[in-house]
């Protein structure tokens, strides 16, 4: 089946260290727009985040949805309204919030902007000055800040909780989550390259980048053989692992690479153009 939509993560995938897009890989985008194909972002940041790398695109109207924070929410690139978002229920946040504080960390709970007018809530029973200094020092956002999360009564049901850790702590943190959390909630443990730090994220356990970009799949009656999805890390996995063409480079961890029916290794632009081209089959789910 012919590719109709192209699903591509940020970070790792579709900029370089210095967040710049390669002009190789926009000509292939505009390509794949003129040959009938969507283009869609599916990445791990939030919307503010990503919008400096999608102006870089400048891709032709109408805008396909992004997928952001990791699949928990989906928006309109051009009025900044959430279509679909997967929230974390309350008493699990709280009782994350907890579980964080105990092991010294602090709650970076992020929120829907545009539904409540806050990005996000600082629960600082752990080392809330570490957190501001390295994640938030890099970011325009609005953010709380409270003794726990639970304090702030107020705050609604975020779409990810994440703790900023040391990478000689962040697998055996993200391992307690999985533990403690198992069925309740959806815990990776990845570098944030933007920021420099390793982070361990926490999700509703179906807020995934799959679900979110068959949400917009659908509304365009594109099934999942008929999706490319490329990505480079372990969130990326659900879209790439289900997707018609799951692509990942030589440098993806391992367990990405075993879910990937394509490692590309001549430019992510050259592959683009040989999936937009029909040189590149679908195949079954991995």
């Amino acid at each position: 089946m012919k590719c109709r939509l192209i699903a591509i993560d940020v970070d790792g995938t579709l900029v370089d260290s210095n967040q710049i897009v390669a002009p190789e890989t926009i000509e292939a985008l505009h390509y794949a727009q003129n040959a009938g194909v969507g283009v869609c972002i599916a990445t791990g940041r939030s919307l503010v985040e990503t919008m400096p790398v999608w102006k870089q695109l400048r891709l032709d109207p109408p805008y396909l949805p992004m997928v952001v924070i990791g699949g928990a929410m989906v928006c309109e690139v051009d009025t900044r309204r959430t279509l679909y978002h997967r929230p974390i229920e309350l008493d699990v946040a709280h009782e994350l919030d907890s579980t964080l504080g105990e092991a010294g960390f602090a709650s970076l709970a992020f929120v829907d902007r545009w539904r409540h007018g806050t990005d996000y809530y600082l629960g600082e029973n752990g080392d809330g000055e570490s957190a501001m200094k390295l994640w938030f020092s890099k970011m325009n956002v609005r953010v709380r800040r409270g003794k726990s999360l639970r304090a702030m009564t107020d705050m609604p049901t975020p779409l990810r909780i994440n703790a900023v850790a040391p990478v000689d702590k962040a697998a055996s943190l993200a391992q307690l989550l999985r533990e403690r959390f198992e069925g309740r909630l959806n815990i990776h443990s990845l570098l944030a390259p933007n920021y420099g730090v390793h982070v361990v994220e926490a999700f509703h356990p179906k807020a995934d980048k799959f679900r979110a970009v068959t949400y917009i799949a659908q509304g365009l009656r594109i099934p999942a053989s008929a999706i490319a999805a490329i990505g480079d890390d372990v969130n990326d996995i659900p879209m790439i692992a289900n997707a018609g063409i799951g692509a990942t480079f030589p440098t993806a961890p391992k367990e990405v690479r075993s879910r990937a029916n394509h490692v590309i290794t001549d430019g992510l632009g050259s592959f683009i153009r040989q999936v937009i081209d029909g040189k590149i089959a679908p195949s079954k789910p991995r």
